[in-house]
């Protein structure tokens, strides 16, 4: 797992079993995204990860070119390609879901809402795999194929929501770049960054010293070295996740605390506003469950929540002010977010909705 720049010459005999053995759990940690050890780089956050990419790709960007980006976007999928735009003169389209803007209930990204978008200009498109609002899992393999019928196009996914309930596999999706946080999959305060190896050798620039073989991204992109103790502490994760758990054990058991959940919320209109899907297929959505209670306002009802009750809940906007009140078409008070994952069980579901409903009911007298 050794960064491809570390400087390895004069190393004894044991650090370079170190230095061997780190080199391929570096294997390991791309294996997570179905990637090549040369195709993926570590950073801080994903928010850093995508301003660092920024940087690489802009010597291949001028003020002819056109950046696609949704709104549905968590900020960190947005702010640095705003950015990139801004100092370059770059004429960034904003990807409005089906549905439009304002009072948007149940917003998707539609390849008839891209496809007016695209042009011989189109250079980079910018979406996530699922939203971090709704939970509503994009058609991201289908949207890659629509964005390359442009040629020199490429797509960047935010895939922060996905990862924490489904396999990422960068190869099947046939996307260029990839990006998520490790902190969001039960680790450390790292992040992870794919892209596509015949894409760097064209679109990136080298940020580093000007002596280092820049053949993988992680000499790209990665300035100085990443926290070797973080990458190291992702192994036992991938493990845990993939071979002790087993993704299709983690999708099938979300969708019944889901339901659960949805089948609950649903059943009082009401009482309760939900954004996304009402269906807890897991073609459709992810365990991430927002929604509003009628007449009250979000913080009121998690503060009560969070006072009567162990369990937890998120408010406002969630860093995705372009889709709650843009799209949905929300004040301030933003929704309620639930994020659901592989370990609450069935009855934390049951304790929650009585403990809801309890709350709702009160505070509604």
């Amino acid at each position: 797992m050794s960064s491809p720049h570390m400087n390895l010459r004069g190393l004894d005999s044991k650090s370079r079993i170190d230095v061997r053995e780190r080199a391929a759990q570096y294997v390991k940690l791309a294996s997570f995204m179905n990637a090549d050890p040369d195709e993926i780089a570590f950073g801080p956050s994903t928010t850093g990860l995508l301003r660092t990419l920024t940087n690489s790709l802009r010597p291949n960007l001028n003020a002819d070119s056109e950046i696609i980006v949704s709104v549905l976007c968590h900020e960190a999928g947005i702010t640095a390609w705003v950015a990139l735009a801004k100092s370059l003169g770059i004429s960034i389209k904003w990807w409005v879901p089906a549905g439009g803007m304002g009072n948007n209930r149940d917003p998707k990204l539609t390849l008839e809402s891209l496809r007016p978008l695209l042009s011989s200009k189109t250079r980079l498109v910018c979406c996530g795999h699922v939203s971090n609002i709704t939970g509503t899992i994009e058609p991201i393999k289908e949207i890659a194929e629509l964005v390359h019928t442009v040629p020199g196009a490429l797509i960047c996914v935010d895939g922060v929501a996905w990862a924490p309930h489904r396999p990422i596999d960068v190869r099947k999706l046939n996307v260029d770049f990839y990006v998520f946080s490790w902190y969001k999959v039960f680790g450390p305060h790292i992040a992870q960054i794919y892209a596509r190896r015949n894409v760097q050798q064209r679109y990136l620039t080298s940020l580093n010293h000007y002596f280092l073989d820049s053949s993988s991204l992680a000499v790209k992109l990665g300035l100085g070295n990443s926290c070797i103790e973080l990458e190291h502490a992702l192994v036992p994760i991938i493990n845990y996740l993939v071979d002790e758990v087993g993704w299709d054990s983690i999708v099938a058991y979300e969708e019944v605390i889901t339901r659960y959940l949805l089948d609950y919320l649903t059943a009082n209109p009401d009482l309760y506003t939900v954004y996304g899907s009402r269906t807890s297929d897991p073609k459709t959505r992810v365990a991430l469950i927002s929604f509003s209670v009628n007449g009250l306002t979000s913080d009121k009802v998690a503060n009560e929540i969070h006072e009567k009750s162990n369990c937890r809940l998120l408010t406002g906007d969630c860093w995705s002010p372009r889709t709650v009140h843009d799209i949905l078409g929300l004040a301030d008070d933003g929704i309620i977010r639930t994020s659901l994952t592989h370990y609450n069980t069935l009855d934390e579901m049951k304790i929650f909705t009585k403990k809801l409903d309890q709350v709702v009911h009160a505070l509604r007298q």
